[in-house]
């Protein structure tokens, strides 16, 4: 809304993150050619193909997660993406950074606030219509209350220890469903080939579940538009 007078901007933020060094960004980052950017993917991600676990959360809660991944043994199975901008929606750009994780097979909302406080009812919905078939968000947070926090500080950190714990729960189980499934496909390309003589051994890079190969292929209609309006 444009007025005819000036109002000062005020910007309330956690305390935590004005010396957090991780919550830094380069002076080339708001250089000139640069834009705000509504959807941030992981950047420690050195292989989409390996990503089961796709996160999506929103705010500082990030920072924890990133944390806990860089310290958990099976770390390079789980992709952490930030939505910075909840509206308008950008369903483009999030469509985008998802879609690289072909053989993710379980995506999760993580916040802190309680389900009912949170940007999680406004944002499912939206995020559902961008996953693959038969493919639901889950939440991983805390349950509805009706205070935005219990106000006790021993109760907040445990029910703050639970929900970044319960974030990367399962995830031994999906990473073994995905050994299998690299196993059994490339006994089968093996089988098929054995016949011939000049078959050559799959390489590494083929070796991607069937059941995920083209779970992406056909992009909705409404991830090729603009931001929602």
């Amino acid at each position: 809304v444009k007025r005819n007078f000036r109002k000062p901007l005020i910007v309330a933020g956690p305390k935590t993150m004005l010396r957090l060094a991780s919550a830094t960004s380069l002076l080339s980052d708001m250089g000139p050619g640069t834009a705000f950017q509504p959807v941030l993917d992981d950047p420690t991600v050195s292989d989409a193909h390996m990503v089961q676990r796709v996160m999506l959360v929103s705010g500082k809660l990030y920072y924890d997660l990133a944390k806990i991944k860089s310290e958990h043994p099976l770390g390079e199975h789980v992709a952490i993406v930030r939505v910075e901008e909840l509206s308008p929606f950008p369903r483009k750009e999030l469509y985008r950074v998802i879609s690289r994780y072909a053989n993710a097979t379980d995506f999760v909302w993580v916040q802190e606030e309680p389900r009912n406080a949170g940007a999680y009812s406004f944002a499912a919905p939206r995020i559902n219509k961008l996953l693959p078939e038969h493919v639901e968000l889950r939440y991983a947070g805390r349950p509805e209350h009706a205070a935005t926090c219990s106000g006790i500080e021993t109760q907040q950190a445990a029910e703050h220890a639970q929900l970044t714990s319960e974030a990367f729960d399962g995830l031994r189980g999906l990473v073994a469903h995905l050994v299998i499934d690299n196993i059994q496909h490339a006994h089968s390309e093996v089988s098929s080939s054995s016949a011939s003589v000049s078959a050559k051994k799959p390489s590494t890079s083929t070796m991607i579940p069937a059941s995920s190969q083209h779970r992406w292929s056909s992009q909705p209609m409404y991830a090729a538009q603009s931001s929602e309006q």
